[in-house]
């Protein structure tokens, strides 16, 4: 299984969160960044691309995040792959379903783009060790 170093997959339907994600992962951390719209074609996709960390929501149409969640985590193939949760959505009961699917992390947005390094770096630190 190959990784793609330095590739994070976002997995959300928010056109202008994606786009400001994607201007300051590309930009400032030098990430390439690739964005899904929905759940079916980001399971897809990271099969394909074999993303470094994906980036997901809870609030999808036709699946939800946890749904893609749950399958990108029961997928031999994509199981290693960090996921951290970027969402509006803050319930604690959504929170803690996602932490026992093996998110990574779970934050709410608006999001501050420098926790958001942060928390990206200590997905990827926790993953390789």
């Amino acid at each position: 299984m190959i990784k793609r170093k330095n590739m994070i997959l976002i997995i959300d339907n928010d056109k202008a969160f994606t786009s400001l994600v994607d201007k300051f992962l590309t930009k400032v951390c030098g990430y390439e960044v690739r964005i899904v719209p929905d759940g079916y074609n980001g399971i897809i996709l990271a099969k394909e691309l074999m993303p470094e960390l994906i980036l997901l929501d809870i609030r999808m149409p036709a699946m939800n995040g946890l749904g893609i969640l749950e399958k990108l985590k029961s997928d031999e193939k994509t199981a290693h792959i960090p996921v951290i949760i970027l969402t509006g959505f803050d319930d604690d009961n959504v929170k803690n379903k996602a932490l026992s699917l093996k998110a990574a992390d779970y934050l709410t947005k608006p999001i501050d783009l420098d926790i958001l390094r942060l928390r990206i770096t200590a997905a990827l630190k926790e993953s390789s060790a």
